[in-house]
Protein backbone atom coordinates (compact mmCIF):
# COMPACT_ATOMS: atom_id res chain seq x y z
CA UNK A 1 0.00 0.00 0.00
CA UNK A 2 1.67 4.11 -0.70
CA UNK A 3 2.51 5.10 2.16
CA UNK A 4 1.10 8.76 3.32
CA UNK A 5 3.19 11.36 3.51
CA UNK A 6 3.21 15.10 3.41
CA UNK A 7 6.16 16.28 1.59
CA UNK A 8 7.80 19.88 1.79
CA UNK A 9 9.05 22.24 -0.62
CA UNK A 10 12.26 21.17 -0.71
CA UNK A 11 11.39 18.09 -1.54
CA UNK A 12 8.74 17.56 -4.36
CA UNK A 13 7.90 14.63 -5.63
CA UNK A 14 4.32 13.68 -7.48
CA UNK A 15 2.34 11.33 -6.24
CA UNK A 16 2.34 7.40 -7.77
CA UNK A 17 -1.07 6.44 -9.65
CA UNK A 18 -3.38 4.19 -7.78
CA UNK A 19 -5.09 3.71 -10.69
CA UNK A 20 -7.01 0.58 -8.72
CA UNK A 21 -8.49 3.71 -6.75
CA UNK A 22 -9.76 5.73 -9.21
CA UNK A 23 -11.84 3.64 -10.71
CA UNK A 24 -14.54 4.13 -7.54
CA UNK A 25 -17.28 6.28 -8.83
CA UNK A 26 -16.25 9.81 -6.99
CA UNK A 27 -19.87 11.02 -7.25
CA UNK A 28 -21.69 8.29 -5.65
CA UNK A 29 -18.91 8.02 -2.75
CA UNK A 30 -20.06 11.72 -2.00
CA UNK A 31 -23.34 10.88 -1.24
CA UNK A 32 -22.51 7.80 0.73
CA UNK A 33 -20.01 9.23 2.33
CA UNK A 34 -22.77 11.38 4.12
CA UNK A 35 -25.30 8.82 4.36
CA UNK A 36 -22.79 6.91 6.41
CA UNK A 37 -21.77 9.89 8.32
CA UNK A 38 -25.29 10.35 9.35
CA UNK A 39 -25.69 6.73 10.36
CA UNK A 40 -22.77 6.96 12.35
CA UNK A 41 -24.49 9.86 14.27
CA UNK A 42 -27.40 8.16 14.74
CA UNK A 43 -29.11 10.53 12.51
CA UNK A 44 -31.35 8.37 10.46
CA UNK A 45 -35.07 9.37 10.86
CA UNK A 46 -36.49 12.07 8.59
CA UNK A 47 -35.58 15.08 10.40
CA UNK A 48 -32.23 16.35 10.08
CA UNK A 49 -30.77 20.40 10.76
CA UNK A 50 -28.51 22.34 8.30
CA UNK A 51 -25.89 22.35 11.38
CA UNK A 52 -26.22 18.60 11.23
CA UNK A 53 -25.01 18.53 7.70
CA UNK A 54 -22.35 21.12 7.33
CA UNK A 55 -19.43 18.64 8.42
CA UNK A 56 -20.22 16.82 5.57
CA UNK A 57 -21.97 18.35 2.72
CA UNK A 58 -19.43 21.15 1.74
CA UNK A 59 -17.03 19.83 -0.02
CA UNK A 60 -15.20 22.93 -0.99
CA UNK A 61 -11.89 24.95 0.51
CA UNK A 62 -13.40 26.90 4.17
CA UNK A 63 -16.53 25.23 4.01
CA UNK A 64 -19.52 27.80 4.54
CA UNK A 65 -16.73 30.88 4.80
CA UNK A 66 -16.75 31.00 1.22
CA UNK A 67 -20.81 31.13 1.32
CA UNK A 68 -20.80 33.94 3.55
CA UNK A 69 -18.45 35.56 1.30
CA UNK A 70 -20.26 34.88 -1.87
CA UNK A 71 -23.48 36.54 0.02
CA UNK A 72 -21.28 39.70 1.01
CA UNK A 73 -20.06 40.47 -2.88
CA UNK A 74 -23.21 39.53 -4.38
CA UNK A 75 -25.54 41.26 -1.89
CA UNK A 76 -27.54 38.22 -1.62
CA UNK A 77 -30.88 39.42 0.26
CA UNK A 78 -34.04 37.10 1.36
CA UNK A 79 -35.79 38.46 -1.82
CA UNK A 80 -32.98 37.11 -3.80
CA UNK A 81 -33.20 34.01 -6.77
CA UNK A 82 -29.66 32.30 -6.93
CA UNK A 83 -29.08 29.43 -9.22
CA UNK A 84 -26.02 27.30 -7.75
CA UNK A 85 -24.23 25.23 -10.79
CA UNK A 86 -22.97 22.46 -9.80
CA UNK A 87 -24.90 21.77 -6.60
CA UNK A 88 -23.75 18.67 -5.74
CA UNK A 89 -25.46 16.94 -2.52
CA UNK A 90 -26.92 20.52 -1.84
CA UNK A 91 -24.80 21.75 0.96
CA UNK A 92 -24.23 25.25 -0.39
CA UNK A 93 -27.62 25.73 -1.43
CA UNK A 94 -29.12 24.69 1.90
CA UNK A 95 -26.61 26.72 3.72
CA UNK A 96 -27.67 30.31 1.88
CA UNK A 97 -31.67 29.74 2.17
CA UNK A 98 -31.26 28.42 5.60
CA UNK A 99 -29.01 31.30 7.00
CA UNK A 100 -30.51 34.17 4.26
CA UNK A 101 -33.76 32.95 3.77
CA UNK A 102 -33.38 33.29 -0.31
CA UNK A 103 -34.53 31.12 -2.54
CA UNK A 104 -32.02 28.89 -4.32
CA UNK A 105 -31.72 26.63 -7.48
CA UNK A 106 -30.13 23.80 -7.46
CA UNK A 107 -28.20 22.09 -10.97
CA UNK A 108 -26.29 19.09 -10.51
CA UNK A 109 -25.22 16.89 -13.83
CA UNK A 110 -24.91 13.81 -11.63
CA UNK A 111 -28.23 12.03 -10.85
CA UNK A 112 -27.18 9.91 -7.48
CA UNK A 113 -26.19 13.83 -6.13
CA UNK A 114 -29.31 15.48 -7.34
CA UNK A 115 -31.30 12.63 -5.64
CA UNK A 116 -29.35 13.18 -2.80
CA UNK A 117 -30.29 16.83 -2.36
CA UNK A 118 -32.95 16.62 -2.91
CA UNK A 119 -33.68 14.33 0.01
CA UNK A 120 -31.54 15.95 2.42
CA UNK A 121 -33.32 19.24 1.43
CA UNK A 122 -36.81 17.49 2.18
CA UNK A 123 -35.47 16.27 5.59
CA UNK A 124 -34.26 19.90 6.74
CA UNK A 125 -37.71 21.06 5.89
CA UNK A 126 -36.57 23.58 3.29
CA UNK A 127 -38.02 22.18 -0.06
CA UNK A 128 -39.94 25.14 0.07
CA UNK A 129 -36.97 27.50 -0.73
CA UNK A 130 -34.62 24.75 -2.36
CA UNK A 131 -35.46 22.74 -5.63
CA UNK A 132 -32.78 20.79 -7.67
CA UNK A 133 -32.77 20.15 -11.21
CA UNK A 134 -30.78 17.35 -12.63
CA UNK A 135 -28.97 18.02 -15.76
CA UNK A 136 -26.10 19.88 -17.63
CA UNK A 137 -25.79 23.26 -16.98
CA UNK A 138 -24.65 23.72 -20.56
CA UNK A 139 -27.86 22.36 -22.09
CA UNK A 140 -29.99 22.08 -19.53
CA UNK A 141 -33.91 23.89 -20.37
CA UNK A 142 -35.09 26.33 -17.30
CA UNK A 143 -37.77 27.36 -19.39
CA UNK A 144 -36.85 30.58 -19.53
CA UNK A 145 -36.10 31.26 -15.74
CA UNK A 146 -33.44 33.91 -14.92
CA UNK A 147 -31.56 34.68 -11.39
CA UNK A 148 -30.72 37.74 -9.55
CA UNK A 149 -27.36 36.03 -8.90
CA UNK A 150 -25.54 32.88 -9.40
CA UNK A 151 -22.71 31.29 -7.90
CA UNK A 152 -20.47 28.10 -8.67
CA UNK A 153 -17.98 27.09 -6.08
CA UNK A 154 -15.37 24.59 -6.72
CA UNK A 155 -17.04 23.15 -10.22
CA UNK A 156 -16.01 24.96 -13.31
CA UNK A 157 -12.73 23.59 -13.04
CA UNK A 158 -14.64 19.93 -14.30
CA UNK A 159 -16.24 22.27 -17.43
CA UNK A 160 -13.20 23.08 -19.72
CA UNK A 161 -15.97 24.21 -22.85
CA UNK A 162 -15.51 27.53 -21.31
CA UNK A 163 -17.35 29.22 -24.12
CA UNK A 164 -20.58 27.46 -23.77
CA UNK A 165 -20.59 27.37 -20.30
CA UNK A 166 -20.46 31.17 -19.92
CA UNK A 167 -22.61 32.28 -22.49
CA UNK A 168 -24.91 30.45 -20.41
CA UNK A 169 -24.17 31.67 -17.27
CA UNK A 170 -24.73 34.91 -18.97
CA UNK A 171 -27.89 34.11 -20.14
CA UNK A 172 -28.79 32.78 -16.93
CA UNK A 173 -28.41 35.96 -15.22
CA UNK A 174 -31.47 38.66 -15.16
CA UNK A 175 -29.84 42.27 -16.69
CA UNK A 176 -27.44 43.72 -14.18
CA UNK A 177 -27.62 40.34 -12.41
CA UNK A 178 -24.37 38.85 -10.88
CA UNK A 179 -22.09 35.98 -10.42
CA UNK A 180 -19.39 34.46 -8.24
CA UNK A 181 -17.36 32.03 -8.83
CA UNK A 182 -14.47 30.08 -6.10
CA UNK A 183 -12.48 28.02 -8.58
CA UNK A 184 -8.67 26.71 -9.25
CA UNK A 185 -6.32 28.76 -11.89
CA UNK A 186 -2.86 27.94 -13.23
CA UNK A 187 -0.49 30.54 -11.07
CA UNK A 188 2.64 29.52 -13.06
CA UNK A 189 3.32 27.04 -15.90
CA UNK A 190 2.20 23.72 -15.36
CA UNK A 191 4.62 20.72 -15.53
CA UNK A 192 3.80 17.83 -17.73
CA UNK A 193 3.04 15.60 -14.73
CA UNK A 194 0.99 17.93 -13.05
CA UNK A 195 -1.39 17.72 -16.36
CA UNK A 196 -1.62 14.12 -15.75
CA UNK A 197 -2.83 14.26 -12.77
CA UNK A 198 -5.46 17.53 -12.62
CA UNK A 199 -6.67 15.67 -15.80
CA UNK A 200 -6.82 12.14 -14.67
CA UNK A 201 -7.41 11.71 -10.75
CA UNK A 202 -8.59 15.11 -10.30
CA UNK A 203 -11.37 15.32 -13.68
CA UNK A 204 -9.70 18.98 -14.52
CA UNK A 205 -8.54 18.80 -18.53
CA UNK A 206 -8.39 22.72 -18.60
CA UNK A 207 -7.20 25.15 -15.94
CA UNK A 208 -6.38 28.50 -17.05
CA UNK A 209 -4.56 31.19 -15.59
CA UNK A 210 -6.04 34.72 -14.47
CA UNK A 211 -5.59 36.66 -17.76
CA UNK A 212 -7.55 33.52 -19.39
CA UNK A 213 -10.13 33.15 -17.09
CA UNK A 214 -10.98 36.72 -17.34
CA UNK A 215 -10.98 36.90 -20.86
CA UNK A 216 -13.26 33.83 -21.10
CA UNK A 217 -15.81 35.75 -18.94
CA UNK A 218 -15.03 38.91 -21.06
CA UNK A 219 -15.84 36.99 -24.44
CA UNK A 220 -19.37 35.85 -22.85
CA UNK A 221 -20.21 40.01 -22.72
CA UNK A 222 -19.24 40.01 -18.54
CA UNK A 223 -18.60 43.04 -16.94
CA UNK A 224 -17.19 44.58 -13.70
CA UNK A 225 -14.93 41.19 -13.46
CA UNK A 226 -13.16 41.10 -9.79
CA UNK A 227 -10.33 38.15 -9.31
CA UNK A 228 -8.83 37.66 -6.41
CA UNK A 229 -5.90 35.51 -5.79
CA UNK A 230 -7.21 33.31 -2.22
CA UNK A 231 -4.22 31.05 -2.59
CA UNK A 232 -3.04 32.19 0.90
CA UNK A 233 -6.24 30.97 1.99
CA UNK A 234 -6.94 27.62 0.48
CA UNK A 235 -3.12 26.05 0.71
CA UNK A 236 -3.20 26.12 4.25
CA UNK A 237 -6.14 24.29 4.33
CA UNK A 238 -5.45 21.58 1.47
CA UNK A 239 -2.31 20.70 2.49
CA UNK A 240 -3.83 20.19 6.13
CA UNK A 241 -7.00 18.30 4.71
CA UNK A 242 -4.52 15.08 4.15
CA UNK A 243 -3.08 15.19 7.35
CA UNK A 244 -6.38 15.62 9.47
CA UNK A 245 -7.69 12.59 7.33
CA UNK A 246 -5.12 10.54 8.19
CA UNK A 247 -5.21 10.84 11.54
CA UNK A 248 -8.86 9.64 12.06
CA UNK A 249 -7.94 7.23 9.40
CA UNK A 250 -9.12 3.69 11.45
CA UNK A 251 -12.36 5.49 12.21
CA UNK A 252 -12.83 6.45 8.67
CA UNK A 253 -12.43 3.17 7.82
CA UNK A 254 -14.60 1.51 9.87
CA UNK A 255 -17.43 4.40 8.74
CA UNK A 256 -16.76 4.20 5.11
CA UNK A 257 -14.58 1.20 3.74
CA UNK A 258 -10.95 0.51 2.50
CA UNK A 259 -11.63 1.67 -0.77
CA UNK A 260 -13.40 4.61 -0.39
CA UNK A 261 -10.82 5.63 2.28
CA UNK A 262 -7.66 4.74 -0.25
CA UNK A 263 -9.48 7.28 -2.92
CA UNK A 264 -9.86 9.78 -0.33
CA UNK A 265 -6.12 10.02 0.44
CA UNK A 266 -5.16 9.94 -2.81
CA UNK A 267 -7.21 13.29 -4.04
CA UNK A 268 -6.72 14.80 -0.91
CA UNK A 269 -2.48 14.18 -1.25
CA UNK A 270 -2.90 15.12 -4.85
CA UNK A 271 -4.01 18.69 -3.93
CA UNK A 272 -2.12 18.95 -1.20
CA UNK A 273 1.22 18.35 -3.26
CA UNK A 274 -0.18 20.83 -5.89
CA UNK A 275 -0.34 23.79 -3.65
CA UNK A 276 2.46 23.41 -2.11
CA UNK A 277 4.41 23.74 -5.44
CA UNK A 278 2.85 26.61 -5.71
CA UNK A 279 1.61 26.34 -9.69
CA UNK A 280 -1.73 25.82 -9.06
CA UNK A 281 -3.94 28.56 -7.01
CA UNK A 282 -7.44 29.72 -5.66
CA UNK A 283 -9.63 32.37 -6.69
CA UNK A 284 -12.71 34.66 -5.89
CA UNK A 285 -14.49 35.89 -9.08
CA UNK A 286 -17.23 38.07 -9.48
CA UNK A 287 -18.88 39.14 -12.71
CA UNK A 288 -21.92 41.19 -14.23
CA UNK A 289 -24.15 40.66 -16.54
CA UNK A 290 -24.36 44.28 -17.94
CA UNK A 291 -28.09 46.19 -17.03
CA UNK A 292 -29.01 46.50 -20.87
Amino acid sequence: MRQFSIISPEEPKMSTPISAFESIDWHQYRVDYIYNELKELGKTGDTLSVEDLIPFDQFHPLSTTALDEAVKQLGILPSTQVLDIGAGVGGPARYLAHQYGCSVTGVELHPQMCAAAIELTQKTGLSEQVNFLQGDITTIDLNGQTFDHWISIGVFLHIPDRSTLFSTCFRLLKPGGSGYIEDFFERQPLTADEKVQLTETLACPYLPNRDQYLADLAAAGFVDLHFEDVTHLWQPWEIQRPVDFEQNKFRHLRVHGDQVVQSMRHRYQVWAELFQRGNIGGARIRCQRPNA
